[in-house]
């Protein structure tokens, strides 16, 4: 499995446009990406233009697929124009019952 954790700031006056953006993919995302096991945009309560994605795919190929599904790429200029620099974005490993006991590798 491969998460990502991706921060985004949106430039001023567009977080609305940017919600309305990645609602759509995240239900795209649902919708036809089995192997998207998490994919959840949350908004920042005390800054709206701070957006959480955070995201969770069985491989890394599934991971590796995402950005060219046709929907996702209808969508990335839009969207991209939409943010204020450059996202932070960690990719992660998620725990396991192995890290339990010691046995992660």
């Amino acid at each position: 499995m491969i998460g990502v954790v991706m921060i985004v700031r949106t430039k001023s006056g567009r977080a609305d446009e940017f919600a309305r953006l990645t609602a759509k993919l995240q239900s795209d995302v649902r919708a036809n990406e089995p192997e998207a096991l998490i994919w959840q945009v949350m908004r920042a309560n005390d800054d709206p233009d701070l957006f959480y994605f955070t995201e969770l795919f069985a491989t890394a190929e599934a991971h590796a697929a995402h950005p060219d599904m046709p929907y996702h790429a209808a969508m990335s200029a839009a969207g991209w124009d939409c943010v204020d620099g450059q996202p932070e974005i960690r990719l992660c490993t998620p725990l396991t019952d192995n890290d339990i006991q010691g046995e992660s590798k």
